[in-house]
C-alpha cells in the first residue's frame, strides 16, 4: 500500500548538461550529494551521439566511449514527491535532440514525474563581486505565477539554446510542467566555474518546491572561488592599466604548464574523502571539488558514481 500511494505522487526531475560557468552540472552534483541519491536506471542514448574523437592510451588508438547521462533519485521521507537528478555528460548533435528528450522523458515518466526543471547560466556584464541573479522561464501559467509568488524574475523574451530549452519544451508537449532557471555569471569569466550561480539557483528551486537544501558547503566553495576571482580581475586591470601607461606592448609571460599527473600524496587524500563519502554522501562534495581541482575527474568517475548505485 505504502509503495503504492509512492507511485501516485507526483515526482520532480531536474536535468542538467555542462555549460558556462559549470552553473547547471555544479548545482546537479550538489543536488545529488545533499540528498543523498541513488542512481537508477541508466538512460540509454549512446546511439544518438556521433564519434568524434578517440582516445589514446600508450600510443595506442581505441573507441571513445559515448557520452554517459545517469539518472540519480531521492525517496521522500515526507509527504512531499520523490526528486530525480539526470546528470548529463554531453548534448546529442543538433537534429536528435527531439530523440534525446524522448527517451529521457519515457524514463522520468515511469518514476511518476510530473514537474521539471532545467539549470543552465546567463553571461552578462556583472562583476565577480555582484549578486547573481536568477531569472526563470516556464513552459504554463501555472509555473510563470509560482515563479512571480517567489519573486524570480522572468525572462520577457529572447532564446534558450540547446538541451536547457528543448527539453522544456518537449516536457510540455508531454502534458509536464516545467521551469526553468538561469544563473547569473560575468562574461569576462565563462569558463571559469562559477558556484555563486549555482548557489542562487538551488535557493529559488528549493523556494520553488519547499525541498530544504543545506547550502553551507556551496556557499564556502562560492566565497573560495569568489576570493581567486576578485584577485583576477585585480590581475587583469592592473595589467590593462600598465599597458595604457607604456608607449609598446610587452610580450606576455608564459606559464609553465603543470607536469601531468598527481602525486602520491594527492591520491591518498582522495582515497581517504573516497572512505569518508562511503560512510557519509554529503562529504560526496567535497571529494568532486578535490577531482575536478586536480583534474582528474574523469579518471575517477565510475568510482565516484559507484557512491551512489544501489548495493546489490
Amino acid at each position: 500500500m505504502a509503495e503504492t500511494s509512492r507511485q501516485n505522487r507526483a515526482a520532480t526531475l531536474i536535468a542538467v548538461w555542462p555549460g558556462m560557468g559549470q552553473v547547471a552540472i555544479t548545482a546537479g552534483y550538489y543536488l545529488m550529494s545533499r540528498l543523498q541519491m541513488e542512481e537508477t536506471d541508466p538512460v540509454p542514448a549512446g546511439d544518438l551521439f556521433d564519434v568524434e574523437h578517440v582516445d589514446v592510451r600508450d600510443g595506442l588508438v581505441r573507441k571513445a566511449d559515448a557520452p554517459q547521462g545517469r539518472l540519480f533519485l531521492w525517496k521522500n521521507p515526507k509527504d512531499g514527491g520523490d526528486v530525480a537528478v539526470f546528470i548529463g555528460e554531453s548534448q546529442p548533435p543538433q537534429g536528435r535532440n527531439v530523440a534525446f528528450c524522448g527517451r529521457l522523458l519515457d524514463a522520468a515518466v515511469k518514476l511518476g514525474v510530473r514537474k521539471v526543471y532545467t539549470f543552465a547560466s546567463m553571461a552578462t556584464e556583472m562583476l565577480p563581486s555582484s549578486p547573481s541573479r536568477v531569472v526563470g522561464v516556464a513552459t504554463d501559467t501555472e509555473g510563470l505565477s509560482n515563479l512571480k509568488s517567489k519573486d524570480v524574475s522572468v525572462l520577457g523574451s529572447g532564446r534558450i539554446s540547446g538541451l536547457n530549452g528543448v527539453f522544456l519544451a518537449a516536457a510540455a508537449e508531454r502534458g509536464l510542467h516545467g521551469i526553468g532557471l538561469l544563473g547569473e555569471i560575468p562574461a569576462m569569466a565563462a569558463q571559469i566555474p562559477y558556484p555563486k550561480a549555482s548557489r542562487t539557483v538551488l535557493e529559488t528551486f528549493s523556494a520553488l518546491t519547499g525541498i530544504e537544501l543545506d547550502l553551507a558547503e556551496l556557499v564556502r566553495h562560492e566565497k573560495k572561488v569568489d576570493r581567486q576571482l576578485s584577485g583576477f580581475v585585480s590581475r587583469i586591470q592592473g595589467a590593462m592599466e600598465k599597458k595604457d601607461q607604456e608607449d609598446q606592448s610587452q610580450e606576455p609571460e608564459i606559464e609553465n604548464e603543470p607536469e601531468p599527473g598527481i602525486s602520491d600524496t594527492d591520491r591518498a587524500c582522495i582515497d581517504d574523502l573516497f572512505n569518508q563519502a562511503r560512510k557519509d554522501h554529503a562529504k560526496s562534495f567535497e571529494l568532486k571539488q578535490e577531482l575536478d581541482r586536480l583534474g582528474v575527474f574523469k579518471d575517477y568517475e565510475d568510482r565516484f558514481l559507484d557512491l551512489f548505485r544501489k548495493a546489490g
